[in-house]
């Protein structure tokens, strides 16, 4: 590490906030499922001004600036790799702004703060942040890959709920994109430009986020269906009946998931008396409205007892909600109990949903038999987490099989009109498959917007042009 960089780094944070070497925490570079990255210095700004003279000092010393949230991340994007060119910008002291706004309804919060603060926060309120997620990102990360989280049928993703950015550029300049408004149509709304960007196109340092009512009640079931060709028309009814508005997730577990899940909690013998089906559904009702006045509970078991009825429906577990949500929240800690999980984070058009499904396992079967396939994930708004464990038993998988293995599973999802990155972003670890998949005039046009941003390429891990340009 440049000895007048980390001088001048010092002077900008303070000496105990840029570090290098072996005093860098692990856990700056230990991504949540990846072997460890190197870094060659670690700096950790608390305000907008500070990242902005670590931008434009990094870029007089030529290196690569990697920005990091709360590393919950799953495409390597805030992981540095280069021991002695990349330098760790972590977010988490940027704590300067809390901005409530109870009559907008809008939060306006720096990019450090994490998504499990802002709520416990904004409930007295009787307002949230309506991403959920099983891990406890910071907003800056949450924004860099646009995440959508269970609930996102109901509420939408974090594009849908950002009203303004505060952004750094990589020359330094600050850059306050939007007004905060729910209605703005003056301009060009530059800060979706960065929302999903994974940190290559500028440093996000604040955000203005729209607030939704807290739900007041919420009422889960998860449901064995007689069939899997009862799933999406059970879908499809609920979805056109009067009770819409009130579906808060439509989420769908396949049997090994279930599996994993249980074992993992040690319950594996109790639900469904035992007879897990081939395939679940996780249904969830909210409202703003008291028990009182509207008992979901009692709408939720009506449904059911109408798809009972009709033969759609076999079996439920109802009034659970919050050992149900345990259980999908465990799916990925038990997955890791049985091998090395190699996730895809995929969304397809839901015609095409179950039969991707059965192409992928497939092709799993014939390319890879050892790997134990449990997708689950929200069928409700098209994701699917098509997860699989590769054994501990089994010999490892190098470098060029998983490449292959992501390939043959990218191009099926393609292949049927679907995006091989739902909502973790596009970092190193689906890189390939960027270039691979998108089409030419996008690369190229992105290109163009990453060479005016980034022009010499010394921020963030990403690269949005065609691949014979980077350098």
């Amino acid at each position: 590490m440049s000895a007048p960089f980390l001088e001048a780094a010092r002077a900008i944070v303070g000496a105990e906030f840029a570090l290098e070497g072996a005093a860098i925490e692990p856990r700056y570079l230990e991504p949540a499922r990846y072997a460890p990255g190197r870094a060659a210095a670690l700096v950790r700004p608390a305000t907008t001004a500070q990242v902005a003279e670590l931008v434009r000092l990094a870029a007089a010393h030529e290196l690569t600036l990697v920005p990091q949230g709360a590393h919950t991340g799953l495409v390597r994007a805030g992981t540095p790799t280069d021991g002695e060119r990349h330098v760790l910008l972590a977010t988490d002291r940027l704590r300067e702004r809390f901005d409530f706004d109870p009559l907008d309804r809008t939060l306006t919060v720096s990019a450090g703060f994490r998504l499990g603060e802002i709520n416990e926060r904004l409930e007295a309120e009787g307002l949230f942040f309506p991403i959920d997620l099983s891990a406890d990102p910071s907003v800056g990360g949450m924004l860099a890959h646009n995440t959508g989280g269970t609930r996102m049928l109901r509420y939408g993703d974090v594009r849908a709920n950002t009203l303004a950015l505060t952004v750094v550029l990589a020359q330094g300049q600050v850059l306050h994109a939007g007004r905060g408004l729910q209605k703005d149509n003056t301009g060009l709304a530059l800060q979706q430009l960065f929302v999903g960007s994974s940190g290559s196109l500028g440093v996000i340092t604040e955000a203005t986020l729209k607030l939704h009512p807290l739900p007041r009640q919420r009422a889960a079931a998860l449901v064995a269906p007689a069939e899997l060709d009862a799933v999406l028309p059970l879908y499809q009814t609920l979805m056109a009946s009067e009770l819409a508005g009130l579906v808060s997730a439509f989420e769908g577990i396949s049997k090994p998931a279930l599996q994993a899940a249980l074992q993992h909690v040690g319950d594996a013998g109790k639900l469904f008396d035992g007879h897990l089906p081939e395939y679940a559904l996780l249904i969830e009702l909210a409202s703003e409205l008291p028990a009182a006045r509207l008992d979901l509970n009692a709408l939720l078991q009506e449904v059911l007892e109408r798809e009972f009825e009709s033969g759609r429906v076999v079996d439920a577990v109802i009034g659970a909600d919050e050992q149900i949500w345990a259980l999908r929240h465990s799916i990925s800690e038990g997955l890791r109990d049985w091998g090395k999980v190699i996730g895809f984070d995929v969304s397809l058009p839901r015609r095409h949903f179950m039969r991707f499904r059965a192409e992928g396992a497939a092709w799993l079967a014939e390319h890879f038999p050892p790997a134990r396939l449990a997708d689950f994930g929200h069928l409700g708004d098209g994701g699917l987490h098509f997860n699989l464990a590769w054994p501990h038993e089994a010999p490892p998988l190098e470098a060029e099989a998983m490449a292959r293995l992501r390939e043959g599973i990218n191009a099926i999802v393609v292949a049927l009109g679907g995006s091989f990155s739902a909502e973790h972003g596009v970092g190193p670890q689906i890189q390939a498959a960027y270039w691979q998949f998108s089409d030419a005039a996008s690369l190229e046009l992105a290109g163009r917007i990453e060479r005016l941003l980034n022009p010499d390429r010394l921020l963030g891990l990403t690269r949005f042009g065609p691949q014979e340009t980077d350098a």
